[in-house]
C-alpha cells in the first residue's frame, strides 16, 4: 500500500519537508517512490507546492495521504478535483484549472449556476 506523506529535510530547528509517495512500511526519510512537492512551515504564511497531476494520479490509484498532507491537499483544492476526476472529468482539464489560477473554476461555477437556473425554470 502506498502513502503520500512528509519527509523531513533541513537542519536542526529549521525543518522543511518534501511531499513524497512511499510504501507504508518505509521509514519516514527512507526509500521513496516519487517526490511530488515540498512544504516549508517556517515563513508566514507557510509555503507549499504540490504537483497537481502527480498527486491526482497517485490518489486515483489508491495512495492514502497522511493527515498533514490531507490538510495541504484540501487547502490546494486537490481532493475536490479528485472527486471531479472520479465523476468523469478529464485530468487535463483539472490540471489546466490549477495552472490558470482558478479562472476555470469561476467559469465552471457560473456554468453550474446557469444549469441550475434553467432546471428550476422547467
Amino acid at each position: 500500500m502506498l502513502r503520500i506523506r512528509l519527509s523531513r529535510m533541513g537542519k536542526k530547528g529549521q525543518p522543511s519537508y518534501r511531499i513524497v509517495v512511499t510504501d507504508v512500511r518505509a521509514k519516514r526519510d527512507g526509500r521513496i517512490v516519487e517526490r511530488i512537492g515540498y512544504y516549508n512551515p517556517l515563513p508566514d504564511p507557510i509555503e507549499f507546492k504540490i504537483k497537481e497531476d502527480r498527486a491526482l494520479h497517485w490518489l486515483s490509484v489508491g495512495a492514502q495521504p497522511s493527515d498533514a498532507v490531507r490538510r495541504l491537499l484540501e487547502k490546494q483544492g486537490t481532493l475536490a478535483r479528485l472527486e471531479r476526476l472520479r465523476a468523469g472529468e478529464p485530468l487535463e482539464k483539472l490540471v489546466a484549472e490549477v495552472e490558470q489560477g482558478g479562472a476555470v473554476v469561476a467559469a465552471a461555477v457560473a456554468e453550474a449556476e446557469v444549469v441550475t437556473t434553467i432546471e428550476e425554470e422547467e
